[in-house]
């Protein structure tokens, strides 16, 4: 079963989801397509609103949200590195446009767990191509051939296409999932899809 996987390094939920992704796809026949799209763009198409904004004053809701349900998440896929990025919410247009030339280069599985790692786990502020270039030299990732790519227009409508596709197909948030037309929005769902393909 082939996946469609609305992606972008902003949302932590992203990163739960691509750590039990990994696992999902060991011990499932599940293949996820990570489909670059900027989260910023998704939530102003859709007239959408961050949750700390749209519930942030039910605080029942925010500490089930950021409490109860991403502990029960993280004990259930084991994940054990996660930290809350000390300078979130980051402006991620360059990482996102950096996936975009991973994939056309195909090392997009590397540069994901390196971004996603330095954005998760170490709490970096990768908000900027300085920022993005310093972690791929560290890493050894195509710094200089992303940082060029990132800055042509080809790159930057590509990610614009992806965004209004994503949004034109129901998506309103991050993360989202297609399996074909049937959209399934949020980190619990993977548990649906899961399901769907063991059907």
């Amino acid at each position: 079963m082939n996946v469609d996987f609305i992606f972008d390094f902003a949302s932590p939920n992203a990163y739960l989801c691509h750590k039990a992704i990994i696992q999902l796809e060991k011990k499932h026949d599940i293949k996820f397509n990570y489909v670059p799209c900027l989260l910023g763009g998704l939530m102003k198409l859709s007239n959408n609103q961050p949750p700390m904004i749209a519930f942030g004053e039910i605080p029942n809701k925010m500490k089930y949200e950021f409490d109860t349900a991403f502990n029960r998440f993280m004990r259930e896929y084991q994940i054990d590195n996660f930290k809350m990025n000390e300078h979130f919410p980051v402006n991620t247009i360059s990482l996102i446009r950096g996936a975009i030339v991973a994939q056309k280069n195909n090392f997009f599985d590397d540069y994901v767990e390196i971004v996603l790692s330095g954005m998760w786990e170490s709490s970096l502020k990768l908000d900027s191509p300085e920022s993005l270039h310093q972690l791929l030299t560290e890493h050894d990732c195509h710094a200089d051939l992303v940082i060029e790519e990132i800055a042509k227009d080809e790159t930057k409508a590509e990610l614009i296409a992806n965004t209004n596709n994503a949004v034109e197909k129901g998506a309103f948030g991050i993360p989202t999932f297609f399996v074909e037309d049937e959209m399934f929005f949020g980190k619990e769902s993977l548990r649906e899809i899961r399901d769907l393909a063991s059907q």
